[in-house]
């Protein structure tokens, strides 16, 4: 009886440890496969597991905009881009922050040029001090700005713009001027549930505003930080969207709604097709979130 014991024990060891690699085999794949899109014939969008990647080919190296969670994400990366443009990757360019577009920075070489607002490199230094430690510390950004920066590089100009207040009070977004577009970085969430870091100075109430600004720019395609490919149209239909999450905030103010209230009363239809962000224990994206985050700023609560 023992050794049947055993055995029945051994061989459920044994097949749990192996649905476990599995699943982590599984997990790592997805992680490391993307979705390529062509949007110029030297501009691309990658799309995975992360935050949405652009990659520009110039004639002195690639610049890679954004770099997912992790590292081994980031070499992944740097492989494709320079598989897509024949080039070294030659600058980085981190719209915001946020791990799911900054973590995978140590899958580059120490030293490469590494571009971003001031701000979003203090909110690396504080919010996400645990993660910059050793190694890491050398990924950086080591050039930072305020305002406006220009790059010319390889026949390319790319311009960074620090818009305004929105999904954090740091986000930049990139212009690629020879091909007409712009890569948005979390100020466009295209048909997803956005993340709203209040805590970060992100703001509902300004980030329409910030928009107006982004609008200024002359692109025909839009690289949003998560969703498909697309343009000033789709843009303007998630500007509407936050149009209407300040509504929410303004009237939940007024009338001394609460919370409850709020999310489950709202006057809201401009999240019709809006799918949720969802990592199971960690983070959950979707109406109630947005609702919440909209009472939260207004009633300042």
């Amino acid at each position: 009886m023992k050794r049947l014991f055993k055995r029945l024990f051994s061989t459920l060891f044994l097949g749990l440890l192996a649905a476990g690699l599995a699943v982590v085999g599984w997990v790592y794949l997805q992680l490391t496969t993307f979705d390529v899109v062509k949007v110029t014939d030297d501009l691309f969008m990658l799309s995975g597991l992360g935050g949405n990647v652009a990659v520009l080919r110039t004639d002195e190296g690639a610049v890679v905009v954004d770099t997912m969670n992790f590292g081994f994400q980031g070499t992944k990366v740097r492989q494709k881009a320079e598989e897509l443009t024949g080039q070294k990757v030659a600058v980085i360019i981190n719209t915001h922050y946020h791990s799911d577009h900054t973590h995978g920075n140590p899958g580059f070489p120490e030293g490469i040029r590494v571009v971003s607002t001031a701000r979003t490199l203090e909110h690396l230094q504080t919010r996400d001090a645990g993660f910059w430690q050793d190694e890491a510390a050398g990924l950086l950004p080591n050039e930072t700005f305020r305002d406006v920066k220009v790059i010319r590089i390889g026949g390319k100009t790319v311009s960074m713009v620090h818009p305004g207040r929105g999904h954090t009070d740091g986000d930049l977004v990139v212009h690629f001027a020879e091909d007409k577009a712009i890569h948005a970085g979390d100020l466009f969430f295209n048909k997803y549930y956005p993340n709203i870091d209040l805590e970060a100075g992100g703001s509902i109430r300004q980030w329409t505003s910030t928009l107006d600004q982004v609008f200024k720019l002359p692109f025909e395609k839009v690289i949003p930080g998560h969703g498909e490919l697309s343009d000033s149209v789709g843009m303007a239909q998630f500007q509407d969207f936050l149009n209407q999450l300040v509504e929410v905030g303004e009237t939940a103010t007024g009338t001394g709604a609460g919370l409850t209230e709020t999310i489950e009363l709202a006057d809201f239809t401009e999240d019709e097709g809006y799918r949720e962000i969802y990592v199971p224990f960690i983070l959950r994206y979707d109406r109630a979130f947005v609702l919440k985050r909209a009472w939260e700023e207004f009633s300042g609560k």
